[in-house]
């Protein structure tokens, strides 16, 4: 197993529902962490409600490092479990540029057309927009849209889509693919 002693970002599982209060927990602690939630309306019996519902459910980001991550669940006894790594051997670090990519999605809510075609498989860069930076890869070339895809391994992937000029291809994307 990995043992780092810079701060990363972790993927832990939580317990349904258990999103916010674990947030809470994590700040009461002085722990950095990250979960994105989005405004959904449920229509309940007599009424329309506002419910704010989490982006990945049973996920929180937590920024820490190794030892102070396995005091947060062993010493706290705050109820998470730690992602593994795709391969098996060690827990799953989401690099930054990865979590900055996804926040900056998470906080846009951007949907848009695109107005020229790229091949199916170019590798693109949002070069501007509140979207700048996001890397990702084209999914989709249809003439009318075509839709980005974005990932944060071994957690959550994405689909958007951007407008042409705010594209550029790129040759090869950070070392997070």
């Amino acid at each position: 197993m990995l043992y780092y002693k810079t701060n990363v970002w972790l993927a832990a599982r939580v317990r349904r529902n258990q999103e916010k209060s674990v947030k809470a927990k994590l700040e009461q602690l002085g722990v950095q962490n990250y979960v994105p939630f989005r405004k959904e309306i449920r229509k309940r019996k007599d009424r329309k409600v506002e419910v704010w519902m989490p982006v990945i459910p049973n996920i929180v980001f937590i920024y820490t490092d190794f030892y102070k991550g396995m005091s947060i669940a062993n010493d706290y006894g705050i109820g998470i479990s730690y992602l593994k790594a795709i391969d098996g051997k060690g827990l799953l670090i989401v690099p930054q540029k990865q979590m900055d990519d996804f926040r900056l999605i998470c906080e846009s809510g951007i949907n848009c057309i695109m107005e020229e075609t790229f091949e199916k498989g170019d590798r693109v860069l949002v070069v501007s927009g509140c979207l700048k930076g996001v890397e990702g890869e084209l999914i989709s070339t249809n003439r009318d849209n075509s839709k980005m895809l974005v990932r944060l391994e071994g957690i959550a992937t994405f689909k958007l889509t951007i407008p042409v000029n705010m594209l550029r291809k790129t040759t090869e994307l950070s070392e997070i693919y």
